[in-house]
C-alpha cells in the first residue's frame, strides 16, 4: 500500500522551453497543494507560453497557459433583431488591459437556404436558379455538363460575400472592458446577416470573435 502523504511533489515552471527561477519580478509560491507563479510589472518580454510541470513517484503531469497582451475575443451584446429595414446598429465589448486602437468588423448576408414556399432547396436546385441578365450584385458563370446532365449555369450571389470595415476606437475609453457600436447601412429588408469582429491594441490583434447573427425587419 502506498503512503500518499509520503510522496514528494516537485514543481517546475517554464516559459516556452526555458526553465524559470525566482527573481525580483517573478515569484513562485507554494501553499499546500496550490502552486502559483506571480509575475509583477509585466513587460512585453514576459509574453509567451508558460508551463507548470509537476511530478512525484507515481508520474508526471503538465499544464500550459499563454500570456499575451492582445485583447480577448469580442462579445456582441446587441439584439438579434434590428429596428430598421436597411440598417442595423451592432455593438460589442472587448476586455483588454491596454486601450483598443481599432476594430475590424466583418459581415455578410447569410445565403438563402429556403425556396419561395419556405421549404429548403435541394443543392441541385440552388445551382440552377434562373439567369437574369443585368441583375445587381450577382455573378453568373456558365458551366458545361457532359452526358445526360445537359447544360446549366452556376449561380453566385455576391451579396453573401464577406465585407469588412476598419473602425477607430474611442480615445476616451480606459483599459478594462471597452465597448463599441456601429450602424451597418445598405442592408436588405427581412434578411439574416452574420458578423465577426477583431480588436487591436498596441500588442496586436485579438482572435476573431464567435459569429453573431442578426436580422433586419421587413416592415
Amino acid at each position: 500500500m502506498i503512503n500518499l502523504m509520503a510522496l514528494t511533489l516537485n514543481v517546475l515552471w517554464y516559459r516556452d522551453t526555458m526553465q524559470l527561477d525566482t527573481t525580483e519580478r517573478r515569484i513562485m509560491e507554494s501553499r499546500g497543494s496550490r502552486h502559483t507563479l506571480v509575475i509583477r510589472k509585466v513587460h512585453r518580454s514576459d509574453f509567451g507560453n508558460y508551463t507548470c510541470v509537476a511530478d512525484n513517484q507515481l508520474g508526471k503531469t503538465r499544464k500550459s497557459v499563454q500570456l499575451t497582451g492582445t485583447p480577448n475575443p469580442a462579445k456582441f451584446n446587441s439584439a438579434s433583431r434590428g429596428s430598421w429595414k436597411d440598417s442595423y446598429n451592432i455593438s460589442w465589448a472587448v476586455e483588454s488591459l491596454s486601450p483598443i486602437e481599432e476594430y475590424k468588423l466583418l459581415f455578410r448576408r447569410l445565403p438563402d437556404s429556403t425556396s419561395e414556399d419556405g421549404h429548403p432547396q435541394p443543392l441541385h436546385h440552388q445551382s440552377q436558379r434562373k439567369f437574369v441578365p443585368g441583375r445587381e450584385n450577382k455573378t453568373y458563370v456558365a458551366v458545361g455538363y457532359s452526358g445526360v446532365y445537359g447544360y446549366g449555369r452556376q449561380f453566385i450571389d455576391k451579396r453573401t460575400d464577406w465585407r469588412d470595415v476598419i473602425l477607430p476606437a474611442s480615445p476616451s475609453q480606459s483599459p478594462g472592458v471597452q465597448s463599441m457600436s456601429y450602424v451597418i447601412r445598405g442592408l436588405e429588408p427581412g434578411q439574416n446577416y452574420e458578423a465577426k469582429v477583431q480588436a487591436r491594441n498596441k500588442f496586436g490583434w485579438s482572435p476573431v470573435s464567435e459569429a453573431f447573427t442578426f436580422q433586419t425587419t421587413d416592415t
